[in-house]
């Protein structure tokens, strides 16, 4: 394997992108593939049970993004932002259109703050 130097990068040539597991998990089947991945990893050592736990909060959180999307019809990674902890400009709240707001809002039927 080459080092960077021998293919012309630096460290600072290397941007690591965010990465949300909320975005690969599109459907019901890519849900249960991810807990029964998880799983396996337990059981074989990789890691820890208490990682699980984390994994059933994703899939409750990609189920909730999967039936917004079924029934406002919003962007599903406008959905995933709102999701995330930290969006990746930084921001400690997510820049969310108000029209996604506002299908959010009434899918829950709510209204929206003025």
């Amino acid at each position: 394997m080459k080092t960077l130097e021998e293919v012309g990068l630096t460290k600072e040539d290397i941007v690591l992108s965010p990465w949300n597991i909320l975005e690969d998990l599109d459907t019901e089947e890519e849900i249960k593939e991810y807990l029964d991945g998880v799983r396996q990893d337990i059981e074989d050592g990789e890691c820890d049970a208490n990682v699980f736990a984390i994994a059933l909060t994703d899939a409750i959180k990609a189920r909730t993004i999967n039936q917004l999307v079924k029934e406002t019809g919003a962007d599903r990674q406008s959905l995933c932002d709102m999701f995330l902890e930290q969006t990746t400009n930084g921001a400690e709240t997510p820049q969310i259109s108000h029209d996604v707001v506002v299908k959010v809002a009434r899918a829950f039927d709510v209204p929206v703050p003025v």
